[in-house]
């Protein structure tokens, strides 16, 4: 049994419904290089501050937990946790948790941490 071709040597017609074709007449009233108004602006400051050791390190630790799972403990931080929460689990692409003075990530992020704290 020979299967049946579809014959594509027909004349090249533009598309007949192109949703795009209403968006030509649309002018842009922002001059070139602003940006609009209602773009949030970036933010100034960190609302948490991080301590450091006497030796000038982050106080950053590596715990071993049931199972044989370990979690990164970054303490002395001092403001709002879980924002900071919130910035190094979109660095390190994993689950955490904060309470009121320190921030724990799954895994050992130790290297993440640092870098993203420099």
């Amino acid at each position: 049994m020979a299967k049946k071709r579809i014959d594509t040597s027909g004349d090249a017609q533009p598309l007949s419904d192109n949703p795009f074709a209403a968006l030509g007449g649309l002018k842009n009233d922002l001059p070139e290089g602003e940006a609009p108004a209602d773009t949030p602006a970036p933010k100034a400051s960190a609302p948490y501050t991080l301590e450091k050791s006497r030796k000038g390190n982050w106080r950053i630790a590596v715990e071993r937990r049931a199972g044989g799972k370990s979690v990164t403990i970054l303490s002395g931080v001092s403001g709002d946790t879980e924002a900071l929460l919130r910035d190094l689990k979109k660095q390190c692409a994993t689950g955490g948790k904060a309470t009121e003075d320190s921030v724990e990530l799954q895994g050992d992020q130790s290297k993440a941490i640092e870098k993203f704290l420099s």
